[in-house]
């Protein structure tokens, strides 16, 4: 019964993201991993009620789903840590599926009556090819579970490259789900396939639940601009952006910017910063910062990092601490606490507040306020 559940359960989920309203890639691409799940949750309660024989094909793809869920956990960690349009070479993550299948090739030919037969003996005759497949599952699981912990990781370093907030940045979620699918591949190595099966329906309940709450960071396209064409900018890549412990020569010496025009773009960057004050917005991101400039985000991320020696996080906040400080010196501030002060100035927390405070000026506010 329980099989049977996560079955319905597996697929209602995926119709609930799939007619979810505003959904992402990162919706369907979890709707078609919640699919693929129902579909192996369904296989193994054919086999284990005996059903096989009116399904043999059916039964037996689902033995081969599990090679599928790496791929998936993999492509959706990515596809809700960055804005990129989906690629299609994406795909190249189903080979391993669609050979294992094709080793099987000869059992989905058979006849319907061998078919159930070979079934009926445990796959005799194709005990190689089960062998295959099965070393293929335990492989693939492990090295999507790190490809997914290393996708996850770079994207948490690199984010001070693209927001000036990162406190509400909660990727929590991801790191259960990679988790979870560790669990599972865990189950898989040690102990009975009736637990793994239970343990796969139970993460079904948490996947789906969880899953179509979340939102992307990257809900919409930024307009950036080069010269006078405006693009539509994605988010830069979390593989291609580096966080900025080499040298500012080294990390951009294949950059098209000319010093002349770093130089260009800094001193208008300086102006930007100083007239408009666009720090005080407290969800400001280096793609909205770069269309205000018109320039490309990479362009922008590499004048911040060569010409400030900072990353886009450190400078937005260090200019939020001085707009702090020249505020809190007025004595018309004197009425206001310091906390209402530094929301003014763009802060959205007030830990992000204490520990820029403290970065910037060596003190905490309060320490500061004695002086």
């Amino acid at each position: 019964m329980l099989y049977l559940s996560g079955v319905f359960l597996a697929f209602f989920l995926a119709f609930l993201l799939i007619t979810k309203r505003n959904k992402n890639t990162a919706d369907l691409i979890l709707a078609m991993w919640l699919s693929s799940i129902g579909l192996n949750l369904a296989s193994y309660y054919l086999f284990l009620t005996g059903k096989f024989t009116e399904y043999p094909s059916l039964a037996f793809l689902g033995f081969t789903l599990p090679l599928v869920y790496g791929p998936f956990l993999y492509i959706y960690v990515k596809k809700q840590t960055s804005q990129g349009s989906f690629s299609w070479k994406y795909l190249i993550h189903f080979i391993p599926f669609l050979i294992c299948n094709l080793l099987f090739l000869s059992f989905y030919t058979a006849p319907f009556e061998k078919r159930v037969e070979i079934f009926r003996h445990e796959g005799s005759g194709f005990e190689t090819e089960l062998l295959i497949r099965l070393y293929a599952v335990y492989i693939s699981g492990i090295a999507y579970v790190v490809l997914s912990f290393r996708a996850l990781y770079q994207f948490r370093k690199n984010m001070v490259q693209q927001f000036s907030n990162t406190e509400k940045i909660n990727f929590n979620w991801l790191l259960y789900l990679i988790i979870w699918i560790a669990l599972i591949w865990g189950l898989v190595l040690f102990v009975n396939i009736n637990i793994i099966y239970g343990a796969v329906a139970i993460f079904i309940v948490w996947l789906g639940y969880f899953g179509i709450k979340q939102v992307q960071v990257f809900n919409q396209p930024v307009l950036a601009f080069v010269g006078n064409e405006v693009i539509t900018s994605p988010a830069i890549e979390t593989e291609k952006t580096e966080e900025h412990h080499f040298p500012a020569e080294k990390k951009y010496q294949k950059s098209k910017l000319t010093e002349e025009n770093l130089d260009e773009i800094h001193d208008r960057l300086k102006r930007l910063l100083t007239d408009e004050k666009p720090f005080i917005n407290p969800n400001l991101t280096l793609n909205e910062l770069a269309a205000m400039l018109e320039v490309h985000p990479n362009y922008l991320s590499q004048v911040i990092n060569s010409k400030e020696n900072k990353n886009f996080y450190e400078l937005i906040n260090e200019k939020r601490i001085e707009e702090f400080l020249d505020r809190v010196s007025k004595p018309e501030s004197r009425q206001f606490t310091l906390l209402s002060i530094a929301f003014e100035c763009g802060f959205n927390s007030k830990t992000s507040f204490n520990r820029n405070f403290k970065k910037y000026t060596g003190a905490t506010p309060s320490e500061y306020q004695k002086v």
